[in-house]
């Protein structure tokens, strides 16, 4: 049966840490998203984002899609697709908000990874870490999908397997177990 591990937390939690182990140690490879912004140096078409215009991006067939300025961003069935043609087992990265549409289409399908940590002063310290702007850091912690992103729903929190990133030798470990039982 094809599989997404759906990865969602906070801003600064590991996300993409999670995704990469996952490419890297087990050739999972990761949906590649939707976004109408311009590519920004160093970013790869088709593997950092499938980069769209207005009028592409209104073709695609989208579980989720959001608008942040006059950009948007989504994860789309093609996508999915295109993924799975790869590995039958796959990962994306979205936001709280877009799993439930996950969770509703595919439903079986679905293994939702919640990544969160125990104190959430930490994810500024890691967001200054990797090298974002104070003024981009401070505005993303103030947002209204930061704050969502830091506890599920009740409805999410039924489905979701919740992993503490507080020490990535044992977040690694539960990830092992986790694919093992996926690919059982």
């Amino acid at each position: 049966m094809q599989r997404i591990i759906i990865i969602a937390g906070p801003s600064g939690v590991g996300k993409t840490t999670v995704s990469k182990y996952l490419t890297e140690k087990y050739n999972i490879p990761r949906v590649v998203t939707h976004t109408t912004r311009p590519m920004r140096e160093g970013e790869v078409p088709g593997k950092s984002y499938y980069f769209e215009t207005d009028e592409s991006f209104k073709k695609l067939h989208f579980f989720e899609h959001v608008k942040y300025g006059e950009y948007q961003y989504g994860s789309s069935k093609e996508a999915l697709d295109k993924a799975w043609t790869k590995n039958d087992l796959v990962s994306l990265i979205i936001e709280t908000d877009g799993v439930k549409s996950y969770l509703e289409k595919l439903g079986q399908q679905v293994y939702f990874i919640y990544l969160t940590v125990s104190d959430f002063s930490v994810l500024k310290k890691r967001l200054l870490g990797r090298g974002d702007k104070v003024s981009e850091i401070d505005k993303r912690l103030n947002s209204y999908e930061f704050k969502r992103d830091l506890h599920l729903s009740d409805e999410l929190a039924k489905k979701a397997h919740v992993l503490n990133n507080d020490n990535w030798e044992e977040v690694a470990k539960e990830l092992d177990t986790i694919v093992k039982e996926l690919e059982d």
